[in-house]
């Protein structure tokens, strides 16, 4: 039981959230009832902090690039357990590393209960991004290993525009919002500078950059080279492999949004594939 509880707190989560989501009455209320929640729990679990693991790896991103599907699978393996959900953002985000290291163990299990060889492992897939975290990650976990999956930024960047427009956060057109966003669209797909902290800060040797679109269209082998990574028995084989909250985009976009972004980052994606010695073939 213990193994999935994590599994089975995410997945009563997700269901509420889901019905929520539903109805539009109560859909503005989603974030406050479930912050609510949450904070019960991690008050409980806060007691015996102390004695709660932290990260021994951490899922960094980036953002729209299947962090969502890797979280869920590797938390089907026996020897991994991740936190108590996805998305802590303590590293990231003032708002929550400000609750200190207290706050984020307390999401984390607790050592004692769990078995030899087990590694635990959170995912907030901002830490890419973030200029805070990679040094306060450094802090607190300095030996942990860092996991990033980089998507094209072109289909990122589409992707990350069209949940955009699903959550109401903008209603410009596409080709507009690229040209205008250049922080929230583009420079989210600027990947090596974002690297280039955690490279500085971490061995390279503790450090995994897997291509989403390997990862979405063999995630079995995938999972195989993550497991080598990590040194975990690398034949455990996961029963659900479906992806899990991945961004694809569903509507025609037009050929000009695509030439226009493939040429903002070609020059980008080629400095990137220097600096990791991988070529995901972007082009």
């Amino acid at each position: 039981m213990g193994k999935y509880r994590s599994q089975i707190e995410r997945a009563v989560t997700m269901s509420y959230m889901h019905v929520l989501s539903r109805f539009p009455a109560v859909k503005t209320a989603e974030n406050k009832v479930m912050q609510a929640c949450i904070d019960l729990v991690t008050k409980k679990r806060e007691k015996r902090w102390r004695e709660r693991a932290l990260p021994d790896f951490v899922i960094v991103g980036g953002m729209k690039c299947g962090t969502s599907s890797l979280f869920n699978y590797l938390g089907q393996h026996p020897q991994l357990f991740g936190s108590s959900y996805k998305e802590l953002r303590y590293f990231s985000h003032d708002e929550y590393y400000s609750k200190g290291e207290k706050w984020y163990r307390s999401h984390f299990p607790i050592m004692k209960n769990l078995p030899d060889g087990s590694l635990t492992f959170e995912a907030s897939p901002d830490y890419l991004a973030s200029p805070e975290a990679p040094e306060r990650m450094e802090k607190l976990v300095p030996n942990t290993k860092i996991i990033s999956l980089l998507r094209n930024p072109t289909e990122r960047a589409i992707s990350h525009y069209f949940h955009s427009i699903k959550k109401g956060w903008r209603q410009d057109e596409i080709l507009n919002a690229m040209k205008v966003e250049d922080i929230i669209f583009k420079q989210r797909g600027l990947y090596k500078r974002q690297l280039e902290t955690y490279y500085k800060l971490f061995p390279s040797e503790n450090i995994l950059v897997i291509g989403s679109e390997i990862f979405f269209e063999n995630p079995a082998e995938t999972l195989k080279e993550v497991y080598s990574f990590l040194g975990v028995d690398p034949d455990i084989e996961i029963s659900d492999l479906s992806p899990k909250q991945v961004g694809f985009n569903r509507e025609p976009v037009d050929a000009a949004v695509h030439e226009y972004l493939d040429d903002y980052y070609k020059t980008f994606n080629q400095e990137l594939f220097d600096y990791i010695g991988r070529d995901f073939e972007w082009r």
